[in-house]
């Protein structure tokens, strides 16, 4: 059955609000977000950018007779429900865009892309979920969101596989790469796994991305996420590019799927946080937002009688606890060669250690250090202390014998 929903109040048209944020919704479809702990404001937030893309399954590369369009005359149809523990915005909207490069040569745009953004901010949360659901229907294009922000830097954070790294925003030898024989345009879009962040002073906004690896800080001020949603390119190699002119880097051979065309849906979250992104448990807030509890709900009937089984489990339980910062888990796993637990845990701060507490619901007998392929390579300790801190990407993992 729906949940419980409550009638939206008579002076908030358009408002998403709870403890943390104020959510006002433009008429272009873009959001205006109000931090109310920092007052920070960003305006303009996930308003779409379509641009060309002459490259190959290798590199971006725009076109040599570039046009960009963005959402910004979007005229967008928005939903707006209140629910009892959720507040929840559903816009829609149509872009013309070119269907080719030749259109695009020309200024014309006879293609399609249908853009559905689901905003979803929880009552006690401070993350504000996006869900994008995009149906394409052109050719050679690349799309991404934006997400301005407020804050001056030359640099941004993003995850690695255990870690963080600082990256430039710009790259200053974008201007004479050409003059220095440089093969290829050292172009600043960047890779991450989970998140990227950026930050001035105490106050920052980190992005979470399901699957979205490809970002870059754009604008006069760099200031502003772009998210790449999808890259449409029809060839796997392609020669002499705007941004790498010579050879293909591949076998010049059409990839027709590699068009993207259809429905494609993306997950993105938003979470303002102040002090650093380690003091903020910027990590850790992107691991549980993409592993959440997963559950189900009882119905009252069997739908497939199974024999009852010879033991009975606790309505609730909880094998391990550790801190909300600091390390994180890499892997929780039964050890393959006997009867113990494998935990792995990493430290994801660029350049601060970290210590790791452990807190087991059940006795620990013994611990040992070992390899990432489980062999042992320290003496069995008593207890669950792990000795000696985590340096700055360091991952550790342990064996332990319980009662």
């Amino acid at each position: 059955q729906p949940g419980n929903v409550i009638a939206a109040k008579s002076d908030a048209e358009g408002i998403l609000e709870n403890a943390f944020w104020q959510i006002a919704l433009n008429e272009n479809g873009t959001l205006q977000l109000v931090d109310k702990d920092s007052g920070v404001r960003y305006d303009r937030v996930l308003q779409i950018e379509e641009s060309s893309d002459d490259g190959d399954e290798y590199d971006y590369s725009p076109a040599k007779e570039e046009w960009v369009m963005t959402s910004a005359t979007a005229k967008p149809q928005c939903e707006i429900t209140h629910e009892a523990w959720q507040s929840r915005a559903v816009i829609r909207y149509d872009m013309a865009v070119p269907l080719n490069l030749l259109e695009r040569s020309v200024r014309q745009s006879t293609g399609r892309v249908g853009v559905e953004m689901v905003v979803t901010l929880s009552h006690n949360s401070r993350r504000i979920d996006v869900d994008i659901n995009l149906d394409n229907q052109a050719d050679d294009h690349r799309l991404r969101v934006l997400i301005p922000t407020s804050f001056n830097t030359d640099s941004v954070l993003a995850d690695t596989q255990f870690g963080s790294l600082t990256r430039p925003v710009n790259d200053s030898a974008m201007n004479n790469w050409q003059q220095e024989g440089w093969k290829e345009a050292p172009v600043p879009v960047w890779n991450m796994l989970n998140y990227a962040a950026l930050q001035e002073g105490r106050n920052g906004m980190a992005v979470f991305s399901e699957g979205l690896r490809e970002f870059e800080v754009i604008g006069e001020e760099k200031k502003t996420f772009a998210i790449t949603l999808l890259r449409g390119v029809g060839l796997l190699g392609k020669e002499d590019l705007f941004l790498r002119p010579g050879r293909p880097s591949g076998i010049k051979m059409p990839v027709p799927d590699s068009q993207l065309r259809g429905l494609l849906s993306c997950r993105l979250s938003l979470l303002s946080y102040t002090g650093t992104p380690t003091a903020a448990g910027v990590a850790q807030q992107a691991r549980a937002w993409l592993t959440p509890v997963q559950c189900y709900n009882k119905i009252p009937w069997d739908a497939m009688k199974l024999n009852k089984a010879g033991f009975n489990v606790p309505e609730s339980y909880s094998l391990l606890k550790m801190p909300p910062v600091g390390c994180l888990i890499s892997a929780l796993k039964k050890a393959e060669d006997r009867q113990e637990v494998i935990l792995r845990l990493f430290n994801p701060a660029e350049s601060a250690t970290c210590d790791a507490t452990v807190a087991f619901s059940r006795e620990v007998i013994s611990c040992s250090e070992t390899m990432m392929d489980e062999h042992i390579t320290t003496e069995e300790n008593q207890g669950s202390n792990l000795s000696g801190p985590f340096l700055p990407g360091k991952s550790r993992t342990f064996s332990y014998r319980l009662a």
